[in-house]
């Protein structure tokens, strides 16, 4: 003979009897083998569900914690309370007046039992021993569920994965969300839903807390920990009526938590906020990576235009020191006849040819340990000893010079070079704003300048200043006399001839 039940499970059952007998009259009014004769299936398998689960509550069949049989008395009613709101869409419109008037009964009865299940929980195992309190009217009393709006297609759907291991909860989610226009793609326990965050991108995960293998705490700790999924939005849905769960889930990083049974609009609305918020970070990564990629090309462009350390104190602290340094060479490199060739070509076959010696000429500048420092017009400006330390500046000049000189030749061009070379003092700095403009100035600079123009054509010159600097160096050359230079007064010139005996 069975156990008497519970007084309190007893006064519970009792709108479970009629949702039940609601649910078997509405089977008058559903085609057989038809959508809707399937979801009424499901409901009255859920109603039997609930009413086994009910009955071993009350008959003290409870080894598990209040926390579990909340949880599995609230997953029929999850079934119950879906299935029922699809089947009430599907009459909104019908002419049957009893069928909605049932379905009306079946969504008002079980919303009345979701309303006590955790008092009543609570009320009968409350310390491992069934109480003799009498149970709250509330079952009988409780207000008509409230009318809440059809939920409205998403203004952005995304590609969501539903990780739940009941395949009513699956097909429950399924179907409020995809013709809301959302993808939805389902997990049948947490490995499966690891395994296809793995394969492919998703914009939100719904994951259900109480799954065998892997629950959904683990399975969000891992989508969390792991880089390619950290950023992913989680939307806990579970059985579970728990604030210590709901706190725990959003700790770990959830992006929200909802409890079963859930109204759709309501559902609707936590999927918005989360996709959202995916979407603007979305944005925000977006925004950021083009940042990033501007910086990179504004980086490269100053690289272009300034030399390497100019263009690191220049991104760190926004401006340009200027600086004096003291043994710096200076070579400025002139083409010879320049101006009568430009006048007899037209300026597509000057420019072309004039690019490929320039850039040959900046490649041996780095080559020989020197930066380049402008072009004008045809004019070339490279130092030694300036940015990047060199045993003898003068030196490491002259052999650039040297290998400057048999450029036109390796590459076909009937050009010829005039260098000049000078060696001192200079002070360097960023001129500019809009146009920033990496220069030196003083007496060295002129006086180099000087020397070239006063040099041999396709010849290297260099300033007895200069030439002094290669006197353990066994260059060889000849005096070319002295020259006028403005603010300095007579400048004795040397011709390089090269180097050894």
């Amino acid at each position: 003979m069975d156990a008497p039940l519970h007084p309190l499970v007893l006064d519970v059952l009792g709108p479970t009897h009629e949702l039940f007998t609601a649910t078997e009259e509405l089977g008058a009014y559903v085609a057989i083998g038809s959508e809707q004769a399937e979801d009424l299936q499901r409901v009255s398998d859920a109603t039997r569900l609930l009413q086994e689960r009910l009955r071993a509550l009350g008959r003290g069949e409870h080894s598990a914690g209040a926390k579990r049989i909340r949880h599995d008395l609230r997953t029929p009613l999850n079934h119950i309370l879906g299935y029922g709101e699809m089947l009430q869409d599907d009459f909104t419109t019908s002419p049957e007046q009893g069928a909605r008037v049932l379905l009306s009964r079946v969504l008002h009865r079980g919303r009345q039992v979701l309303g006590v299940i955790d008092e009543l929980v609570e009320d009968v195992i409350s310390g491992g021993q069934i109480r003799a309190t009498p149970m709250p009217p509330a079952v009988r009393h409780l207000p008509p569920p409230a009318v809440v709006r059809e939920p409205q297609e998403a203004d952005h759907p995304g590609r969501l994965l539903i990780a739940d291991d009941n395949d009513d909860n699956l097909d429950l989610l399924s179907r409020m969300l995809e013709p809301l226009g959302h993808d939805i793609q389902r997990a049948s326990d947490g490995e499966e839903a690891l395994a296809r965050l793995d394969e492919s991108a998703y914009d939100l995960l719904l994951l259900d807390v109480m799954m065998p293998k892997m629950d959904g705490y683990e399975v969000l700790r891992r989508v969390k920990s792991a880089e390619a999924t950290r950023h992913l939005p989680v939307l806990m849905i579970t059985s579970l009526d728990d604030l210590d769960s709901a706190v725990r889930c959003i700790g770990m990083g959830a992006a929200d938590y909802l409890t079963k049974p859930f109204e759709p609009v309501l559902l609707q609305a936590r999927i918005h906020s989360c996709l959202e918020a995916k979407r603007l970070r979305d944005q925000q990564v977006e925004v950021m990576a083009r940042i990033s990629e501007e910086r990179k090309r504004a980086h490269e462009l100053l690289r272009v235009i300034l030399p390497d350390p100019v263009v690191e104190e220049l991104e760190h602290t926004n401006r340009v020191k200027p600086r004096r340094y003291e043994n710096v060479a200076v070579m400025f490199s002139d083409i010879v006849g320049f101006t009568s060739y430009c006048d007899q070509r037209q300026p597509e076959e000057v420019v072309p040819v004039l690019q490929q010696l320039v850039e040959a000429m900046e490649e041996v500048t780095e080559s020989h340990q020197m930066q380049k420092i402008k072009t004008i017009g045809d004019g070339f400006m490279a130092v030694a000893g300036l940015l990047t330390p060199v045993h003898n500046p003068v030196l490491s000049t002259v052999r650039c010079a040297q290998a400057l000189m048999a450029l036109p030749e390796q590459l076909g061009i009937d050009w010829q070079l005039r260098v000049g070379i000078h060696v001192g003092p200079v002070v360097a700095g960023v001129l500019g704003r809009r146009q920033f403009q990496y220069d030196l100035w003083g007496d060295t600079v002129n006086t180099a300048a000087r020397v070239e123009s006063y040099g041999v054509n396709g010849g290297i010159t260099l300033s007895r200043t200069a030439w002094d600097a290669l006197a353990n160096e066994g260059a060889r050359g000849a005096t070319m006399g002295h020259v006028e230079v403005k603010g300095k007064g007579k400048v004795e010139l040397m011709a390089f001839h090269g180097f050894g005996p």
